[in-house]
């Protein structure tokens, strides 16, 4: 059965039976107040009703829109995982770079600490020769 012929059936048998009540004088000592409470008690088993029947609209929504934060989420994560995981790449690479320079400045300073014995060692003249030899006249 469809379910706005159902709807419709509920609403059409709870006005026939509001009807009859009113007729036969049911309500003629409430009040407004009295109305709303009626009315919201009514209201309360019909929404109750509908929404056992056909779902709560508002309900699906909400279910929806945490499906897709789930999603987005989860999504977030496995980016944030990839960059972390790039990044500690790049260090270790840079790591590696750090290693090699400070190598070649160790090589770098043993070879200064030879340039210095053999200008220490070197003599007058030596000295003199390397200076022409160098730079010139």
């Amino acid at each position: 059965m469809n379910k706005w012929v159902l709807t419709g059936i509920i609403v059409v048998a709870l006005l026939v039976i509001i009807g009859v009540l009113y007729d036969q004088g049911a309500f003629d000592s409430l009040q407004w107040t009295g109305w709303a409470i009626a009315v919201s008690a009514l209201a309360a088993p019909f929404m109750a009703v509908k929404n056992a029947l056909f779902g709560n609209k508002y309900q699906k929504d909400f279910e929806l829109r945490y499906k897709e934060m789930r999603k987005e989420t989860v999504q977030h994560r496995i980016d944030l995982d990839q960059k972390i995981k790039e990044k500690e790449q790049r260090i270790a690479q840079l790591d590696k770079e750090l290693e090699l320079i400070d190598a070649k400045m160790n090589v770098l300073e043993l070879k200064k600490k030879n340039v210095e014995k053999e200008v220490h060692n070197m003599s007058i003249d030596e000295t003199k020769q390397e200076v022409q030899d160098l730079f010139g006249d």
